[in-house]
């Protein structure tokens, strides 16, 4: 790195982009992100001009040449989230699909060998680590082996991304690798679950001398405009003034709100919305306002859901957004699932950040079985809610620029 200049992240696995945006707050430059989808490309082109957006399958980059061909600079620090839930994305069929080896896991590490950063963060599931290969090792020690071979000292980070500003219970590991061979521990926390709720006017994601409650799901949406099932634009204005500082923080400036349509709900599925409380789900609503069976006679479902439909509580921290939340939660007061821009309030991102391609798309699976393989791509939702948190990212990337000694390059050009 040229002395006076930014430190340097890239992106692997990069989907909407979150981990880099991160990043980008703490003051890495993220010249470089590599993403398989196409609209998440979209997305990321349209928030990051200036970035370099390489839309291809990271396997096909597998030689120190290939991969240097495309990062012609050393980055500082390698982020990226492979996909290893299931291990059975990459190698033959007859090798293990539960070993890490054998999925995308391994095209990171190769990145990693061939550009030699001096840290790398990896984030994942917390599920990873209880999980083993068919032949008992745990995956998490395989992982950790890997890197350690080639030279780095491995920790294992689990956060939760309420405690560091994002207004939602989201616990992943990040796995953090650093060149300096010693322990880093983990980002100090800067929010707490077990503080009573201080008034609005209190509520920050700046302050770093206090530790302050966790935000509640009211802090991040209470200002977006009231939607009834159907309504909405992609590019709207807003309607009342932000309500606290995580509002004014969240709005960056802008004066078009994103993204915030509601989903075309039934009538007959908004009456079941009504008879949702608090916490409760589809599965406790009064029997004849319950599902119907798919035939079309009428009939009612003897199958009930407790995961979907749930109306979350305005005054906790919402529960974890993944990439389907569109059927998960219900908005605390209105009658109609959450729209993509709520589900990005409560990820952190700010609300010029735009998410391309469409509202929401059918099950995979089902596309996959229909071989409808040009609209097997990520949706707004699955976007969202694939991301990492960018306010958590920001934390993560400002202690490694604190432990790892790149503040320097920052107070410089500062």
């Amino acid at each position: 790195m040229i002395r006076g200049e930014k430190p340097i992240a890239i992106d692997l696995f990069a989907g909407a982009g979150g981990f880099g945006l991160g990043f980008e707050m703490a003051g890495f430059s993220v010249p470089l992100s590599v993403e398989i989808d196409t609209w998440a490309c979209d997305t990321l082109r349209c928030n990051r001009p200036d970035m370099t957006v390489i839309q291809h399958d990271i396997r096909n980059f597998n030689t120190e040449s290939s991969v240097k061909e495309i990062c012609i600079f050393k980055p500082d620090i390698v982020i990226g989230g492979p996909p290893c839930q299931g291990f059975s994305i990459a190698g033959p069929a007859q090798k293990d699909p539960k070993d890490p080896r054998n999925s995308l896991f391994i095209n990171f590490a190769q990145w990693i060998n061939f550009l030699e950063p001096k840290a790398f963060v990896m984030e994942n599931v917390k599920g990873l680590l209880s999980r083993k290969n068919a032949e008992g090792q745990k995956v998490i020690d395989i992982i950790r082996k890997t890197f350690q071979d080639l030279g780095y000292f491995v920790e294992v980070w689990i956060l939760n991304a309420a405690e560091y500003g994002v207004p939602q219970i989201r616990e992943r590991i990040f796995i953090v690798g650093n060149k300096m061979g010693k322990e880093l521990a983990s980002p100090r926390k800067t929010h707490s679950l077990e503080l009573q709720h201080i008034s609005q006017s209190q509520l920050s994601v700046f302050d770093g001398t206090e530790v302050l409650p966790a935000l509640t799901l009211w802090d991040a949406i209470s200002d977006l405009p009231e939607l009834n099932a159907r309504e909405g634009n992609e590019e709207q204005p807003y309607i009342v003034e932000p309500q606290n500082n995580y509002q004014v923080w969240a709005r960056h400036g802008s004066y078009i709100l994103y993204n915030h349509v509601a989903m075309e709900h039934s009538e007959r599925l908004v009456e079941r919305f009504k008879h949702i409380k608090w916490g409760e789900s589809s599965s406790d609503v009064p029997k004849e306002h319950g599902a119907r069976r798919r035939s079309g006679n009428g009939e009612l479902s003897n199958k009930s859901y407790d995961q979907n439909n749930r109306r979350l509580n305005p005054h906790k921290p919402s529960h974890t957004i993944a990439a389907s939340f569109y059927a998960n939660f219900i908005h605390p007061f209105q009658h109609r699932n959450l729209t993509a821009r709520e589900g990005a309030r409560i990820q952190s991102f700010p609300d010029n950040y735009r998410f391309l391609g469409k509202k929401t798309v059918v099950s995979h699976k089902l596309l996959h079985r229909e071989a409808r393989f040009d609209e097997k791509f990520l949706c707004q939702y699955n976007q969202v809610g694939n991301a990492v948190p960018p306010i958590l990212a920001k934390a993560i990337a400002l202690h490694l620029l604190e432990k790892l000694e790149l503040c320097q390059q920052l107070i410089e050009i500062r």
